[in-house]
C-alpha cells in the first residue's frame, strides 16, 4: 500500500502570514484612530482659539478709547481670558487653557503708519509646546483673524506661511510650538465699527448694539411714533399732550399756566398758594372757600354774594347803600336789623318793628275792644297819621275766681298798624281783658 505525504510546512507558512497581515492592518487602524483622534483635538484647539480671538475683537471694538489710550506702538494693552469673562464676552466656564496647557494672551498696539487705529496679536503661553504638523493645522483652521503659530519662539508665522512678523513688534514674545493669531487693523477698525453702530433691530447677546453712548443731534427732525420716553430731565420749547400729562413731582413753569377748556383741580384740601407770601385759596370741607394762612382778602372791584357775613367790626371807607326799602311800621325779620323808607330815613327794627330812627311825638295810647271769655281777639289800632311803637294789655273786667287774668298772645299786626291780643282756653267768667296800643308820630 502507497503511505500519503503531508504538506504540514505549508500550512504553518500560510497561517504565519495571515497573522503578520492581521498584525499590519491593526497597526495601520491604530495609527488611523490616533491620527483622527489628534486631528479632531486640533479641530476643538482651533475653535478655541476662534472664539478668544473674536471675544478679544469685540473687546477692542467696545472700549476702544480705553486700550487706545492705553496702548503704544512698542507697549502693548494686553487682554486676558478674566478679563473678557468680567465683561461678559466669554461665559464664566470657558476653560483658561487649551489641550496643551496653554494661556491666550491678546496684546493691542498702536498702527506705525497711524497710531489713532489698533492691531492686535493672539498668542498662546506655557503649557506644552505642540508639534509642527499640529500648529499647521490648527493654524488652518482659524478663521478669526489671521491664524498662524510661532516657529523659534520669536516670530509669528501665518498659515502655510503667508505672512511673518516679529513678536516684538507687539512688545511681546513666548516659546516655539505655540499658537497665534494677527489682528489686522481693518479687523479692529471693523470690531469698532460693530460696535458704534445703533442697530434698528435687537441682536441677541449684544444689547450694547442698541445702546448709544453719547448725544443724538436730530438736527431739527421728529421722533415719530414713540412708545414711552423714560428720561432723567426733559427739556423743551413746546409740549403737546394728546390725552393727560401726570407727574409724580412738582411741575415748574416759568410763564403761564393756562387751561383752554378744563379745570385746575386739586385734591386732599389743596388749592392756590402764592409761595413768595404765603397766601393763597383752598377747601378744607363741603362749604367754604378758604383764605389760605387767614391772609385778607383785597380788590379794588366789587364783590358779591348772596350773604355776606363778618365775624368782627365791619368798617366801610366810603357810604353804606341799602338798596332794600321797608315802611315803618310793618314787620321785620330779626331785633337789630337797619333798613330805610322811601326817604332814606333810617329804619331799625325793634320788637318786630320796623322804627323810623327819627324824633317820635304826639304819643297817644290806643284802646281795644274788651276781649271776654275763652278764644276771642282784641285789637287797639292807631289813628291815621301815627304809627304804632308798642303795645300791651290790660285786665277791663275781673270775676275773681281762677280764671287767667292774662292772654295767650300779645304782639304786633304790623299790617292793621294795631296791637292784638288773644285770650286762651283760661279766660272764664265775665273776666275781660283789652288790648293797648302806644301810637306816636315822626
Amino acid at each position: 500500500m502507497k503511505k500519503q505525504k503531508h504538506d504540514g510546512g505549508f500550512v504553518a507558512m500560510s497561517v504565519g502570514a495571515g497573522l503578520l497581515i492581521v498584525l499590519v492592518m491593526a497597526s495601520l487602524a491604530a495609527r488611523y484612530m490616533g491620527d483622527y483622534l489628534k486631528s479632531r483635538e486640533w479641530q476643538v484647539v482651533a475653535m478655541q482659539t476662534n472664539r478668544f480671538t473674536q471675544a478679544v475683537s469685540s473687546y477692542v471694538g467696545k472700549f476702544y478709547p480705553t486700550v487706545l489710550a492705553s496702548a503704544t506702538t512698542t507697549t502693548p494693552a494686553v487682554v486676558t481670558t478674566q478679563m473678557l469673562k468680567n465683561t461678559g464676552l466669554l461665559p464664566a466656564s470657558f476653560s483658561e487653557t487649551n489641550s496643551y496647557g496653554q494661556q491666550y494672551q491678546a496684546m493691542i498696539v498702536r498702527n506705525q503708519q497711524n497710531q489713532e487705529l489698533l492691531q492686535g496679536m493672539v498668542v498662546s503661553r506655557g503649557g506644552h509646546a505642540m508639534p509642527f504638523k499640529a500648529l499647521s493645522q490648527i493654524s488652518k483652521d482659524i478663521t478669526a483673524g489671521f491664524g498662524g503659530y510661532v516657529e523659534d519662539g520669536q516670530t509669528a508665522v501665518g498659515a502655510m506661511r503667508s505672512w511673518r512678523i516679529a513678536l516684538s513688534s507687539y512688545g511681546t514674545s513666548t516659546g516655539r510650538g505655540h499658537l497665534a493669531v494677527m489682528l489686522s487693523t481693518d479687523d479692529l477698525s471693523g470690531a469698532r465699527e460693530d460696535g458704534d453702530r445703533l442697530y434698528r433691530f435687537q441682536v441677541n447677546g449684544r444689547p450694547d448694539l442698541n445702546k448709544m453712548h453719547t448725544a443724538i443731534d436730530m438736527g431739527g427732525n421728529n421722533l415719530n411714533s414713540v412708545g414711552t420716553v423714560t428720561a432723567s430731565n426733559v427739556a423743551g420749547q413746546n409740549g403737546n399732550f394728546g390725552v393727560s400729562l401726570v407727574s409724580n413731582g412738582p411741575i415748574t413753569a416759568g410763564g403761564d399756566i393756562r387751561s383752554t377748556g378744563g379745570w385746575i383741580v386739586t385734591r386732599s384740601g389743596k388749592g392756590w398758594m402764592d409761595e413768595t407770601h404765603g397766601g393763597g385759596l383752598y377747601m378744607s370741607d363741603n362749604d367754604w372757600l378758604r383764605i389760605l394762612n387767614n391772609k385778607g382778602f383785597y380788590t379794588g372791584g366789587e364783590i358779591r354774594g348772596g350773604k355776606i357775613r363778618a365775624d368782627g367790626d365791619v368798617s366801610a371807607g366810603g357810604i353804606l347803600t341799602l338798596d332794600k326799602i321797608n315802611v315803618a311800621g310793618t314787620a321785620c325779620p330779626v331785633n337789630g336789623a337797619i333798613s330805610r323808607d322811601t326817604a332814606g330815613a333810617t329804619l331799625s327794627c325793634q320788637s318786630g318793628i320796623w322804627t323810623s330812627s327819627e324824633k317820635m311825638s304826639l304819643f297817644e295810647m290806643a284802646t281795644g275792644n274788651d276781649a271776654c271769655g275763652k278764644y276771642i281777639y282784641s285789637k287797639a289800632y292807631c289813628p291815621t297819621g301815627k304809627q304804632l311803637v308798642s303795645g300791651g294789655f290790660i285786665l277791663s273786667k275781673w270775676s275773681g275766681g281762677s280764671g287767667w287774668n292774662s292772654p295767650d298772645l300779645s304782639m304786633p299786626s304790623p299790617s292793621e298798624n294795631a296791637w292784638q291780643i288773644y285770650t286762651g282756653g283760661g279766660v272764664t267768667g265775665g273776666t275781660c281783658l283789652r288790648a293797648i296800643a302806644w301810637c306816636a308820630k315822626n
